[in-house]
């Protein structure tokens, strides 16, 4: 026959299990955002926000960038923002960009493209380079002298 286990016993059993089951249970570790990409309040006050861009190979990068007249670049790119696809961790804003899409990815709502087409193509606009042509030094004092010769052969009569 079975012998019967005083209560003490298998309470010492059970406790001898429960920490056998902790040294095999592996700890979580908290999610922790990047050093690269943290906005501090300063940051923050500036307009600057934490964009997560969703490569094309399903990667991620956390970077932080500035937000001027609803836009920021991303690299080479720029793409539109609004308010609505802002979210908040731990009071700080995110932003999840597709690096293909012009709008940033917003779950609550439904995709249209368009809305940012023209704070993009403002901030295109203003963003080109212009190049100015300007006369160097050497070709002005070449018309002066030029314009000299012409002067003193009029005045000349030559």
């Amino acid at each position: 026959m079975e012998e019967k286990k005083t209560i003490k016993e298998r309470i010492a059993e059970l406790e001898e299990v429960k920490k056998e089951l902790k040294k095999l249970e592996k700890k979580k570790k908290k999610f922790k955002i990047p050093f690269k990409a943290r906005v501090s309040k300063r940051r923050m006050s500036q307009g600057y926000m934490t964009v997560i861009v969703i490569n094309d190979n399903k990667n991620l990068d956390f970077i932080k960038e500035p937000i001027t007249d609803g836009t920021f670049k991303c690299g080479d790119t720029i793409h539109s923002v609004s308010e609505k696809d802002i979210f908040f961790y731990k009071n700080k804003p995110f932003v999840f960009q597709p690096k293909r899409s012009l709008n940033p990815y917003n779950p609550l709502q439904k995709e249209h493209e368009t809305y940012g087409q023209k704070l993009v193509m403002a901030r295109m606009e203003g963003d080109k380079i212009t190049l100015k042509k300007s006369i160097g030094w050497g070709m002005s004092i070449g018309v002066i002298i030029i314009i000299g010769i012409i002067a003193y052969s009029v005045i000349t009569g030559a």
